[in-house]
């Protein structure tokens, strides 16, 4: 990631915060490089092929002028043809015109040299500049005199690099393009962190390509012209004797630097002047080669901060490009470094982890020293010198990163034991639970205990339905949203959480701790369960899912609570009959159409002026022998909750129904399906008595217990 980091958040805005982030990031490695970079130079190296003769301020002081007359660059150009060199490149631009004091001017005595020097095949290239803006200051189309200097290039699917408009004010005023000197744009951009390391080559002006001042010095020096091959991604090559350089979408390249002043003849201007024809050393200095004419002079302020040389004269940048098109010093394709980066940050960070299984704090700092050095050995030795970039910083800063963060891992693992236990159980049950466990770590022992408690059995009705109509995560998601509401309401409630069976929720109150009437507790939970329902259905709605409808068990009783299972795997549960008679009634609410069913045990705990509840059955359930008093807990939605006359009237009817007046019984059942006619119960009741009223022979017959033959109650 970090390597990804550094190739493509160079483009962010750097006015964003992640775009100044992306900057350091850049501007680090790219220190780290140049810092290593720069040991790689040859101190003894001498450009064969290119000479500078220098504006330096002892020449300026010997001509008395600033800027240097132009009748001066003609005597220049003149020496220069005598000692047989064979192309200039000026990193001087003459935008404005010379002013004229009688005799010739001297923009023309400058153009007639540059005639003069071209005439037996000689080339002079002065400087302009391009811009990637369109505005006041360009030209609206690329001057004519440009069309002479066009580069050769292949472009792929029209595709071209960014296009570039010309500098209206730093073009070569029209007394000099008379002489069809070659022109050639001098643009120089740092990059964020304020160094020089790219330098725009080739510049689309109107999807046609110009050289910059050092690959058209070098192109018309060489035998054979550079060729430049735009892609599809308008980024490109150019080639040259069958080796490419990169150029990215800007036509910009990274510079491979040879050196500075100490790497390049050079020849003040004025000693150019003075010299004699004759003069030998000269001649052999410059016959041949490529010159380069720019300022060294401090008063010139035409100075760069660049990978080798903090205070360098712009000039060196195309003095550089030249040598290295001239060489074919490339640094190799971005991808091929990608490539080598991650194989050693992936190699690299496989060793350290090895040397970290030795579990030594010694050991682990000594893999890290060897990883540091042996990667800075390798880089430094074969793949700088073979022209790869490779990403070192980012390698090292993950070397270090792992190693830190391991060492602060081992470190602190000690002290986080108890917020392991908590963070891992308080997914499975009561945080009470997990605070018991974190005071007495004795509890985690498999066994139990018998104590009093409420146990709560929930099932989502018709789930097989339900999850053949939605995809597996459109399942999860709703189930996952449904279980956890609930399993809040469990926690809220001080209940502990016992498990999830499918769609089913099992909990319990009243274990580990005492927590008083833990019926009460219970039975409000389930009643908050059934309120939240219709509000977690109506996000079901808009995301077009099912409803959920949902039965509640409940029933109260001593059961054997504990951790169950084996020494190494178990979990907190409870069990015993009660627990089972819990089952049972959750799975009888769709029998007798209830919501939240409890039973006469449970009853008799809950504080019946809070909490509404009507009688709903007695009945042996699978399992049992005796009979068990069920009752229905009305919620807030409940329809006799919402219509208290109607709940009035059903316990009328049910006392009626016990004295086996069944008759009137029935009437009142009747009176209450006129207005909640889908309301189960009563149905229920109402056909008892109906039963019973139109069968005389049944009078003797226990009426009031049903026995269930199966789980379900159907």
């Amino acid at each position: 990631m970090c390597i990804f980091w550094s190739l493509f958040l160079r483009d962010l805005d750097s006015g964003t915060i992640l775009g100044k982030i992306a900057d350091y990031s850049v501007a680090f490695d790219n220190r780290f490089y140049d810092f290593r970079m720069k040991s790689l130079l040859d101190p003894n190296f001498v450009s064969k092929d290119i000479v500078i003769v220098n504006i330096d301020d002892y020449s300026l002081q010997n001509i008395g002028s600033w800027p240097i007359p132009r009748t001066i660059h003609a005597q220049m150009l003149r020496k220069l043809k005598h000692f047989g060199v064979k192309v200039v490149g000026m990193d001087v631009m003459f935008p404005e015109k010379s002013p004229v004091c009688g005799g010739s001017s001297p923009d023309n005595v400058f153009s007639d040299a540059i005639s003069d020097f071209q005439s037996e095949g000689g080339k002079v290239f002065i400087g302009y500049t391009v811009q990637s803006r369109s505005d006041d200051d360009t030209f609206a189309e690329a001057p004519s005199e440009l069309m002479d200097g066009l580069i050769d290039s292949i472009t792929s699917s029209a595709a071209n690099m960014r296009p570039m408009k010309v500098g209206k004010f730093t073009f070569p005023n029209a007394s000099l393009l008379d002489s069809k000197v070659g022109l050639a744009y001098i643009n120089s951009k740092d990059d964020t962190d304020g160094i020089f390391r790219h330098y725009q080559i080739v510049a689309n002006v109107e999807e046609v390509y110009y050289g910059s001042m050092g690959y058209n010095v070098f192109s018309h020096f060489a035998a054979k012209k550079p060729l430049l091959k735009v892609n599809k991604n308008r980024t490109g090559v150019i080639e040259v004797n069958g080796k490419e350089l990169e150029v990215d979408s800007n036509g910009e390249t990274k510079i491979r630097y040879f050196g500075t002043t100490k790497n390049f003849m050079h020849i003040p201007l004025y000693d150019l002047l003075k010299s004699s024809d004759n003069d030998k050393e000269i001649r052999k200095l410059v016959e041949g080669k490529m010159v380069f004419v720019g300022s060294s002079a401090m008063g010139a302020h035409d100075f760069r901060h660049s990978p080798v040389d903090p205070n360098m004269p712009g000039m060196f940048a195309h003095i550089n490009i030249a040598e290295m098109l001239s060489h074919q010093y490339f640094y190799q394709p971005s991808d091929a470094s990608v490539k080598y980066s991650l194989a050693i940050l992936l190699i690299g960070l496989i060793i350290l982890l090895v040397f970290q299984k030795f579990g030594s704090a010694t050991m682990d700092l000594l893999g890290l020293a060897a990883m540091l050095g042996g990667t800075y050995y390798v880089d430094r030795y074969y793949f700088m010198p073979q022209g790869y970039e490779l990403k070192l910083f980012y390698c090292f800063f993950c070397f270090i990163a792992c190693y830190s963060w391991t060492t602060l891992m081992n470190f602190s693992e000690a002290n986080k034991e108890k917020k392991l236990i908590k963070g891992t159980f308080a997914r499975y049950v009561a945080p009470t639970i997990v605070d018991e466990m974190l005071k007495d770590p004795d509890k985690l022992h498999v066994g139990g205990f018998k104590t009093d408690i409420t146990c709560l059995f929930s099932d989502v009705r018709d789930f097989t339905s339900i999850s053949e109509g939605l995809s597996a995560t459109e399942l999860a998601q709703s189930l996952n949203m449904y279980m956890g509401k609930m399993t809040d309401i469990v926690f809220e409630t001080k209940g502990t959480l016992d498990k999830y069976i499918g769609d089913a929720i099992v909990a319990f109150w009243g274990a580990p701790l005492e927590i008083g009437n833990h019926a009460q507790f219970a039975v409000e939970a389930a009643i908050k369960m059934m309120e939240l329902l219709p509000a977690i259905n109506e996000q079901f709605k808009i995301l077009g899912r099912p409803e959920f409808k949902v039965g509640i068990g409940l029933n109260s009783g001593e059961c054997n609570v504990g951790n169950m299972g084996s020494d190494r795997i178990f979990s907190y549960t409870a069990l015993g009959d009660n627990m089972n008679l819990g089952a049972r009634l959750e799975s009888l609410c769709k029998h007798y159409g209830g919501d939240i069913l409890i039973s006469e045990y449970t009853l008799a705990r809950i504080d019946q002026e809070k909490i509404k509840v009507r009688p709903i059955d007695k009945a042996i359930v699978k399992g049992k022998t005796t009979s068990v008093a069920i009752f229905e807990v009305l919620h807030a939605f409940h329809p006799m909750s919402i219509n208290p006359e109607m709940y009035s009237l059903y316990l009328n009817a049910w006392s009626l129904f016990v004295k086996r007046e069944f008759s009137q019984a029935y009437d009142i059942c009747t009176q209450i399906l006129i207005t909640l006619e889908n309301d189960k119960p009563t149905k229920r009741l109402k056909e008892i008595c109906h039963k019973y009223v139109n069968d005389p022979s049944l009078a003797g017959v226990d009426f009031d217990i049903t026995k269930m033959t199966e789980k379900s109650g159907e």
